[in-house]
């Protein structure tokens, strides 16, 4: 926890024999030493974008591919690993010092995360059929390697994030498989994911590039290659991946016209409407 402000007012102060530290109205006890209590640190994800990128294709994936065991084990899986990320980044030390130091859960909770992806994954592995055995090895490469973009510090830049885009949406694979459906539809539906999603993900650093006055080109020039690639797939038609136009169009929209960072949030929910669309889009086709 940050030490109090030198501005605060006396009230807002230690009461001096109390043992209490007084802000905002809210009283806390204080460490025996007289410092504030050590605050651990978040070990949930905090990238938020990452959560509708996982989420969304799965439960479309369930609805394409209907209730099932094996789903169900893919699933546990593939949100175990999820949730192993922060407090893998925390361990390593990758969220600083003190968050190192003030979360010793961290480790524990990096255990059972990890221990519930290998169990759901293994299981799934044994039950499920020879395409879903070869789903589940590529989604097994795709997370070891994103693991590695973020012990690396690469998860942040361009191509770790688009790279998480992948690792992230690729898990509706054996979960439509499980449901008995080809291997090509479930790529194909993949397919509509990943141009979306990488769509909407140029949006975003495109707005915060904007409010920090960074060049936005490379930006522009990657949306405009996606774009090209939906324009392309029409006249081999293959009109299943209209489905990501609606994230395609919010994602040109935001890059055209930044909204102020203070709109950031509303930027989030916005993408994550149009992303409902494609899944409805989706869900309508398959």
């Amino acid at each position: 926890m940050h030490a109090l402000p030198a501005n605060l007012s006396a009230s807002e102060r230690s009461t001096p024999g109390t043992g209490t530290h007084r802000t905002s109205g809210i009283t806390s006890p204080a460490s025996l030493d007289g410092e504030p209590r050590k605050r651990a640190a978040s070990l949930h994800p905090k990238e938020h974008g990452a959560y509708a990128i996982l989420a969304i294709p799965m439960v479309t994936a369930w609805f394409i591919a209907g209730p099932n065991s094996v789903g169900v084990w893919i699933t546990l899986a593939a949100v175990a690993g999820f949730l192993a990320h922060e407090p893998l980044l925390v361990v390593w030390g990758h969220r600083g010092r003190r968050a190192q130091g003030n979360s010793p859960q961290a480790l524990g909770r990096l255990w059972l995360t990890l221990s519930l992806t290998v169990f759901g994954g293994g299981v799934a592995f044994a039950i499920g059929a020879v395409a879903i055995r070869w789903a589940l090895v590529a989604c097994l490469a795709m997370a070891s390697t994103s693991f590695a973009v973020a012990l690396a510090g690469w998860h942040r830049r361009l191509l770790g994030q688009l790279w998480g885009v992948v690792g992230l949406s690729f898990p509706c694979v054996p979960i439509i498989l499980s449901g008995g459906l080809s291997t090509a539809t479930a790529l194909m539906i993949w397919a509509v994911w990943l141009l979306g999603f990488a769509a909407t993900t140029l949006a975003v650093r495109s707005v915060i590039a904007a409010q920090k006055r960074r060049p936005r080109k490379q930006h522009t020039i990657v949306l405009a290659f996606l774009s090209i690639l939906l324009g392309g797939s029409l006249f081999v038609s293959q009109y299943w991946l209209l489905a990501s136009l609606p994230m395609i169009v919010l994602s040109w929209y935001l890059l055209i016209a930044p909204p102020p960072a203070r709109q950031l949030k509303r930027v989030g929910w916005t993408l994550v409407a149009g992303t409902l669309v494609s899944a409805l889009v989706v869900v309508g086709i398959f």
